[in-house]
């Protein structure tokens, strides 16, 4: 009895052994597929590159999201569309229903109120204004504007030579609103346009693309920034003044070791690209190409006049979305051309 004893410990023995080997392999297993998790060298799929200095951190976040959603389509590649559209849709601020993609169901605006359903929403409704235009032959920007105008902007443009632009926009906004009078109220600038209203926004196509990038320009259906330093030459300037947001403003300041005054940023930001600026707001204002607001493009230099003894004595760094990037009195950062810098403006410079 002892022996058999003895034997049957030992057994038991070797399979408590086991069994605790066991258990360390698999809590290993897990302790290396969490560390894999954080520590995965795995390329991500390459889509073409974005604005992403324009766009928000709110609207970035939802970058994954939208491009698996994209994935079942087969339209990932279109990616720094969507979230250029996401952008564009929000300002960078976003709802629950973060693609207004309730309307695109025929609810009232913002019923969705999972941000997912609204990628998955806005995503199909996107996939199918897409295939549309690609069947009619029409080029990207007619379906991105007909992501704000529907369907029937795609047949237009299709039949007026397949390429978009803000003046067909606008004849087939005035067409549609003849059919639905005072219905819609416009978007855009409508100071060359002999319609109060219209349908839709025309220039919805153009303010998308101010957020997307693509390399190689616009050949083969790429988008570019629309800068007219280049692409390359303005995210060099947009990231470097970026690192100083937050800092206050310096009068007479031109480093980071001083920080900055409104021209010494300036100044600073386009001698990263090569191009020596003078010092002064109203010597910038002299030396620069001058520019009508509708010709404003990221990167360009918008001039104001907030004192009486210069004619020019502010300049910041067009960015998009009705924004620039300056130094003033509340520091370093994004201002928007609201009410207070708007009737201030001087007038728009460009250097290239």
């Amino acid at each position: 009895m002892a022996v058999i004893s003895t034997k049957v410990a030992i057994m038991a023995a070797r399979e408590w052994k086991w069994l605790v080997g066991g258990i360390l392999a698999f809590i290993a297993f897990i302790v290396i597929a969490i560390m894999g998790i954080g520590s995965s060298t795995e390329e991500p799929k390459t889509v073409p590159q974005y604005g992403s200095q324009q766009l928000s951190e709110a609207v970035l976040a939802y970058q994954e999201p939208i491009q698996n959603e994209l994935a079942k389509y087969g339209l990932e590649d279109m990616t720094p569309v969507l979230l250029a559209i996401l952008q564009q849709e929000s300002g960078g601020y976003l709802s629950r229903d973060i693609f207004q993609a309730s309307e695109s169901l025929g609810l009232p605006p913002n019923s969705i109120t999972d941000p997912m359903y609204s990628i998955q929403v806005g995503v199909k409704y996107f996939s199918n204004v897409y295939k549309q235009g690609t069947a009619k032959g029409v080029d990207v920007q007619t379906i991105i504007q007909s992501y704000n105008m529907g369907g029937g902007y795609i047949n237009f443009v299709a039949s007026h030579g397949g390429t978009h632009s803000e003046e067909l926009a606008k004849q087939f906004s005035s067409m549609q609103m003849s059919k639905n009078p005072g219905m819609y109220t416009c978007g855009g600038d409508t100071s060359n346009f002999r319609y109060p209203y219209c349908y839709g926004d025309f220039t919805y196509a153009t303010k998308v693309f101010a957020y997307v990038s693509a390399p190689g320009g616009t050949e083969g259906g790429a988008v570019a920034t629309g800068s007219a330093l280049g692409q390359d030459k303005y995210e060099t300037i947009y990231n470097e003044v970026l690192k100083y947001e937050g800092y206050p403003y310096a009068w007479g300041g031109t480093t980071p070791a001083t920080s900055f005054d409104c021209s010494g940023l300036t100044k600073w930001a386009y001698a990263k690209i090569g191009i020596n600026i003078p010092r002064t707001a109203q010597l910038q204002y002299n030396a620069s190409q001058r520019i009508q607001k509708s010709d404003l493009k990221p990167g360009d230099l918008i001039f104001f006049k907030t004192a009486s003894y210069s004619a020019v004595t502010h300049v910041g760094i067009y960015v998009g979305d009705n924004r620039m990037y300056d130094s003033n009195n509340g520091g370093i950062g994004f201002s928007e051309l609201n009410n207070y810098w708007a009737p201030k403006i001087v007038g728009y410079g460009r250097f290239s």
